[in-house]
Order: C-alpha cells, then structure tokens, then sequence
C-alpha cells in the first residue's frame, strides 16, 4: 500500500511539473510599447525580439511568424499572420 502512495504521488509530481502554464491576452507592454493584436509586424520588430520563428502550414508553406520575447520567469509569443498580429501569448518558464 505504501508503495502505491509513493508511485501515485510520484505521477502526479510529474505530471504537474511537466505543465506549463500558457496564458494568451490581447497586450504585453514592452519597456514604452504597447503591443496588441491587430498592430502592424513592423511595431513588433521595433520592439527588438530575441527570437525570431517562421511557422508552416502542414503542406510546408508559409503561415506567418511567432516573435518570442525572454522576461524575467516567462516567454512572451507574439503571432503574425500576414503582417497582422493575430495573438500575445505568455508562458511561464
């Protein structure tokens, strides 16, 4: 029985452990600007970010960009989609 405990507990610790808590809104302020969906890319390549991604369709072609920005305990994914950008997402590290 005490063996049971310890494997379920050890499941659940791991299994929370492994969640990362992914939060999408509207805006993120970076320093003095204010990114929001339906900005233009350029304000988001203004805002200097430290990662660039070009996403795919499942065919191979272009679909847009994930812009990806490195705070303080969280990574924030700014989407665009034909220039547009279409979500603001956080992630918690």
């Amino acid at each position: 029985m005490r063996a049971f405990l310890v494997v379920l507990m050890l499941v659940f610790a791991g299994s929370a452990m492994g969640q990362a808590e992914v939060r999408c809104g509207n805006s993120e302020r970076f320093g003095g600007k204010i990114i929001k969906v339906g900005d233009s890319e350029r304000r988001v390549i203004e805002a200097e970010p430290d990662r660039e991604v070009q996403l795919e369709t499942r065919f191979g072609g272009a679909a847009g960009y994930r812009f990806d920005f490195y705070k303080y305990g969280r990574t924030v994914h700014v989407y665009t989609s034909g220039g547009v950008v279409t979500r603001v997402c956080r992630v918690r590290d």
